[in-house]
């Protein structure tokens, strides 16, 4: 393997548990009534891939569509003092998961964001793949994947990907393929 770092492609979302006690239902509708006492965000998908890897040492790039919103301006905050981050333009809002949580089970979780990658490669991301020792392809459907494709057709480094069942079928030549069951099943 080359020395280099490892570059993360792919999809982040931005992921916010909020916990609390559950004792009563409320009187209106036969619901939990949650009396939060915390939020934790971190950042989800191919952002916590690259995250947990920096954190043990290696030298991480993180090529990611982030949108110019709330809480896009609160995941890239979370990213960018770990690795280094090369942002792509993002068509939407920010995907963020949000888990109601009360002793430890989650109660609900809301979704929001309808976020899609805009395809343009940037001349720093071309760059940043030049650079890599390896990179890993982290999948979540939102168009990164078909990014990297085109990032990724001539490189001679080690790729891992990781696919998802709504997103772009792994290129030919990876190294390493890390489909669930679901995932590596024969799509209709």
């Amino acid at each position: 393997m080359k020395p280099g770092p490892l570059v993360v492609i792919g999809d982040t979302l931005l992921d916010v548990d909020v916990e609390g006690d559950a004792d009563r239902l409320c009187p209106d509708a036969p619901v939990p009534v949650v009396d939060v006492s915390s939020e934790r965000a971190r950042p989800g998908g191919a952002g916590l891939a690259a995250l947990l890897t920096a954190r043990d040492g290696a030298d991480v790039v993180l090529i990611t569509a982030v949108g110019d919103d709330q809480d896009g301006h609160r995941l890239c905050g979370l990213l960018s003092e770990e690795l280094d981050l090369v942002r792509l333009p993002l068509h939407g809002g920010t995907v963020r998961k949000t888990r109601i949580r009360s002793r430890g089970q989650t109660l609900v979780r809301l979704d929001t964001g309808d976020g899609t990658a805009r395809f343009s490669p940037t001349e720093e991301a071309a760059q940043a793949i030049l650079r890599a020792g390896a990179v890993l392809v982290s999948d979540y459907g939102r168009g990164v994947a078909r990014m990297a494709r085109e990032l990724l057709r001539d490189v001679s480094v080690p790729v891992i990907w990781d696919p998802h069942p709504r997103g772009e079928q792994p290129m030919p030549g990876c190294a390493l393929l890390t489909p669930s069951e679901a995932e590596a099943a024969p799509r209709a």
